[in-house]
């Protein structure tokens, strides 16, 4: 579906005002907290949030949009760090008639695959039909080749039955979009499997219109067990492939978290079946045992020593948690940041400034429908402040 002028003007207009109410604008490739990527109004909200960090340093960044009917993805653009965003498009459904209804995933191919040139622009996302009858769960792959402008159908990676997360119910969720060696493997949720509550699982394309078989990544024996919400991660000093996870088992609880985080080190990003995933665990002040909880997201810096510094973030809390010794079991720290939590919140490590910690902002899971019109905004903080190395504050430049 494409939207009205008006609403291309209301995102047009908001980028801009949010630029303007900064007494003490940020500086481009610099530190900040909470930046205005989009305000919304009315009944909008924004979660989820998703981006790519393309070959030049540009950063394309999504959220999960609600308001709109039929829903879709507003993509925008920076290419200062973060500092300053442009809203240049959005991701729409074109097949289904449902809109993208949750879960962004965007991705740059860094190879040629089939008729995609190298520096293609990956978006999927979950389409459902929120209003009226819930057909079903389409994962489906859109490409753009003007970086981010205009986006093209390509194929659908995998469908599922209608949104429900009971299980015994058959849908398909939460999408990533991993590329490696000349081909592009789709990871996500899957509720379809009759020995699984939930499962994670991939499929691979060599030329992005035709899907392998469903692989398993994480399928606990235990049939209650839902790990969910794949994020992917290389980490290159010890060649190895990190996958972050949520992992609720019914109405237990770990380490104080209804949904603990798990983490699976492997070879390669098609191997993590044949690993054991363990618990990212740290070690209170007070001596005590603490878990991240929910919809993880990780990713990896060359900033912090020989082996650099994985980072992990959570939905429930500010904080992150860090491992300087390649993932080893009794290595993660928690340390504090500025940024909020957030439902499923993003960060990254940008390309050519190590210690440049970004961190996406939007709503929390339980503020759904309250309409609180969280900004979708970005905080860029110093890893080494974070973590004690550096003296600084949060706005340090």
């Amino acid at each position: 579906m494409v939207r009205t002028s008006s609403v291309v003007a209301v995102f047009a207009h908001s980028v801009v005002a949010s630029a303007q109410s900064y007494s003490n604008p940020p500086e481009p490739w610099g530190f900040f907290v909470n930046n205005t990527i989009y305000q919304p109004t009315g009944n909008q909200s924004v979660t989820y949030p998703r981006f790519t960090e393309l070959q030049d340093g540009t950063i394309l960044a999504t959220t999960s949009f609600t308001g709109p009917v039929p829903p879709y993805f507003p993509v925008f653009e920076s290419k200062d760090g973060g500092a300053s965003w442009e809203y240049i498009s959005d991701l729409t459904d074109q097949v289904n008639g449902w809109g993208m209804s949750a879960q962004p995933a965007l991705s740059e191919l860094l190879e040629d695959v089939g008729g995609f040139k190298a520096g293609t622009i990956l978006g999927a996302g979950n389409s459902w039909n929120r209003n009226g009858t819930r057909n079903g769960t389409h994962i489906d792959l859109y490409a753009s080749e003007d970086r981010g402008r205009t986006w093209q159908f390509v194929s659908n990676v995998a469908s599922g039955g209608p949104p429900n997360t009971t299980n015994g119910a058959t849908p398909i969720w939460e999408p990533w979009i991993q590329n490696y060696k000349g081909a592009i493997s789709v990871h996500y949720s899957d509720q379809r499997d009759p020995l699984h509550g939930q499962k994670l699982a991939h499929q691979v394309s060599y030329d992005l219109q035709t899907w392998g078989p469903v692989v398993d990544d994480v399928a606990i024996a235990e049939y209650m067990a839902r790990p969910g919400m794949t994020v992917i991660a290389y980490i290159p000093p010890i060649a190895k492939y990190i996958l972050v996870h949520e992992f609720p088992v019914g109405n237990s609880s770990s380490y104080g978290s209804h949904y603990p985080v798990y983490y699976v080190l492997a070879d390669d990003p098609w191997s993590f079946r044949l690993h054991e995933h363990q618990p990212i665990v740290v070690q209170t002040a007070n001596g005590s045992s603490k878990a991240p909880n929910a919809s993880p997201y990780v990713v990896w810096s060359p900033y912090g020593g020989e082996l650099g510094t994985i980072v992990v973030s959570d939905a429930d809390s500010s904080s992150v948690y860090t491992n300087r010794c390649g993932g080893c079991l009794d290595g993660w720290k928690e340390y504090a940041t500025p940024a909020g939590a957030v439902y499923s919140r993003a960060i990254h490590i940008l390309g050519d400034y190590p210690d440049h910690l970004m961190i996406f902002g939007g709503e929390v899971y339980d503020d759904f429908g309250l309409h609180k019109l969280v900004p979708f905004s970005a905080t860029v903080v110093d890893l080494g402040v974070i973590m004690g190395d550096k003296k600084g504050g949060w706005s340090d430049n």
